[in-house]
């Protein structure tokens, strides 16, 4: 691939990456609307739900490409793991599952950092650095709302 295309996919992984934080944040500071809080918070916790998934999806793809390469049963095993993360996550109350689904995005970020980064680029990994701190954040507006409405 040429350094042209390269540099130009980096910056739409990049943008888009940045974008998808949108839903985050919009739907974090709304938990904190009385009228809207309830929806709010299922909403952002669906959507982290899709974000796990999509993060496992990566690794899937990963393990696709050169599947006839070297074993990958690992790595497809780890694939599916941020989706049951998510799963579950939803099923439980948002007091209990916001923080599941921020353990569950920490827990991916830490294992590409740690397990995964002699296969990931380090353009990518920079950018997840970014993406978890940011998404997290929102989760912690949104579980702080979720817990004042509490008491």
């Amino acid at each position: 691939m040429s350094d042209r295309f390269l540099r130009r996919n980096k910056m739409m992984a990049r943008g888009l990456g940045i974008g998808g934080l949108l839903p985050f944040y919009a739907l974090a500071l709304l938990t904190w609307h009385d009228g809207l809080r309830t929806w709010a918070l299922d909403s952002v916790t669906g959507y982290a739900a899709v974000i796990l998934a999509f993060l496992g999806a990566v690794h899937w793809g990963r393990a696709l490409a050169d599947l006839d390469q070297r074993n990958h049963i690992g790595t497809l095993l780890f694939g599916i793991m941020p989706a049951m993360i998510g799963w579950l996550a939803v099923m439980l109350p948002v007091e209990f599952g916001l923080p599941m689904l921020i353990a569950g995005l920490v827990f991916v970020w830490g294992s590409e950092q740690m397990v995964f980064f002699e296969v990931l680029p380090d353009w990518y990994r920079h950018l997840r650095h970014l993406l978890t701190a940011a998404a997290v954040l929102a989760l912690v507006i949104a579980w702080a709302a979720a817990m004042m409405s509490m008491f």
